[in-house]
């Protein structure tokens, strides 16, 4: 999510349906869309009046975005009038929690697909109608990580409109690159080692003080990321959803923390002046100093206007792996849902179709939010480059997508990334826990989750 630092803690309630009912329509279109002209009843010319109210979160990018398909669908669809209604971020969660159970919602809702699933269990979400698209169309047509936080017991309650990813690819300041002795740093490296080394270069210390770090991955997101995303790596695994358990006490795991260990035993960086509450990675690379930092590749555009000749150096570097690919493990991201409670489903789900399943208008959206598409074929050929046209810092990102992996469906995400993993593994990496002792630890507590 597009948060500076920590995530804020999210029970959110939003409602996921998806695209519309075509009814009568004689044959599914590709990919399980909707023909082109037909809307389904409640959307079409000429029909009743019908309005369809959207809440959303306030973020400007996002939603002139969704303005501007709002116009395009209502100048093809005159009877419909599609309202947006704006919170803040907190207040949209506080929203959302007493108005779902009030039945007092809006018809479409904006969520954050990785909590989807908590919320379908009130039954406050809609299930997408085959008729808009089927779950295998729907898995031909979206990267599977975005897609499955949509999907609840094999049933699809929303479609994702971008993908989430924090790990796979490193900021790196290629100007203290190059200052510090490290040649052809967009190469990229053939293993750690050859990580560590040149992370080690790009670091600085006055007094034996750090001053700048070579490599910042302890804040919340990027120790999270990092250490279930080396564990999938090895082929192992932390969540058994069905079986309601975290295995996170394994041999994949130690391995994970004994290379996170040494990062800062070979001075990439320190953690005791490197974490969420001082030196955040966005704010330290940007203000260099940190040389390199993991973080995801919406901080370009957070920072790229208040620090031009720092995002002028900037480029992402794919990381090193184990295994025989570069596997990850990614939040679903933002989507629109449809209430359960709705009186106006067919329209609401018209327009969630025309947003999200049309390519050429989710590619629209995601060039004007600066995110990375969920709809694969929007990184490929021409969609592709003329994504990386827009953001060429998106490049790196485009071939990794395919290897993404759902982070799974869990009781409250945000308390197993923050409260539990980032805090035992911060506490490791700055010596007031061994490894063992952070990992039975985090196994317990998360199970304690459920």
């Amino acid at each position: 999510m597009r948060k500076q630092r920590q995530w804020i803690i999210v029970s959110l309630l939003l409602v996921l349906g998806l695209v519309l009912a075509a009814c009568g329509q004689p044959s599914p279109a590709p990919s399980g869309e909707a023909p082109s002209g037909q809307a389904a009843t409640g959307g079409e010319a000429g029909g009743e009046a019908v309005t369809v109210r959207v809440w959303t979160h306030q973020n400007e990018s996002f939603n002139a975005g969704l303005q501007a398909l709002a116009d395009a669908y209502m100048a093809e669809h005159p009877n419909v009038d599609i309202q947006f209604e704006t919170f803040d971020y907190d207040t949209y969660i506080q929203t959302l929690q007493t108005a779902l159970p009030a039945g007092t919602e809006a018809d479409v809702l904006q969520m954050f697909g990785t909590w989807t699933c908590s919320y379908v269990e009130g039954q406050n979400l809609d299930p997408v109608p085959d008729s808009v698209i089927t779950m295998a169309n729907a898995q031909e047509k979206f990267f599977a990580a975005p897609l499955a936080g949509y999907t609840c017991d094999d049933t699809l309650y929303g479609l994702p409109m971008e993908f989430n990813i924090e790990y796979g690819a490193a900021l790196v300041n290629t100007a203290i690159a190059e200052e510090s002795g490290v040649q052809d740093i967009t190469a990229g490296w053939e293993n750690w080692d050859d990580f560590i080394a040149d992370a080690a270069k790009m670091s600085k210390f006055e007094d034996g003080v750090m001053t700048r770090a070579g490599y910042n991955f302890t804040a919340g997101d990027a120790l999270g990321f990092s250490f279930y995303s080396l564990i999938v790596q090895q082929g192992g695994s932390y969540l058994d959803s069905d079986a309601q358990q975290f295995t996170i006490n394994t041999p994949e795991g130690k391995k994970a923390l004994e290379l996170m260990k040494r990062f800062v035993d070979e001075k990439l960086v320190d953690p005791l002046l490197f974490n969420d509450e001082s030196n955040w990675v966005g704010d330290s690379f940007f203000q260099q100093t940190s040389a390199m930092g993991l973080v995801g590749p919406w901080v370009i555009a957070e920072y790229a206007g208040d620090f031009p000749d720092v995002a002028a150096v900037t480029k992402y570097v794919p990381l090193p792996y184990w295994g025989d690919a570069p596997k990850f493990v990614a939040d679903s991201g933002w989507g629109l849902t449809v209430s359960a409670n709705s009186k106006v489903k067919d329209a609401a789900w018209d327009f969630v179709k025309f947003v999200t399943l049309n390519d050429e208008n989710a590619l629209q959206w995601n060039i004007a939010s600066g995110t990375i598409p969920a709809i694969a074929a929007n990184t490929q050929g021409d969609p592709g480059q003329k994504l990386i046209t827009e953001f060429p810092h998106f490049e790196p990102f485009l071939p990794l997508l395919q290897y993404g992996q759902y982070v799974g469906h869990m009781p409250d995400r945000d308390l197993l990334w923050y409260d539990i993993t980032y805090q035992h593994i911060l506490n490791m990496l700055q010596g007031n826990e061994s490894i063992d002792d952070a990992l039975s630890a985090m196994e317990r507590e998360a199970n304690e989750m459920w």
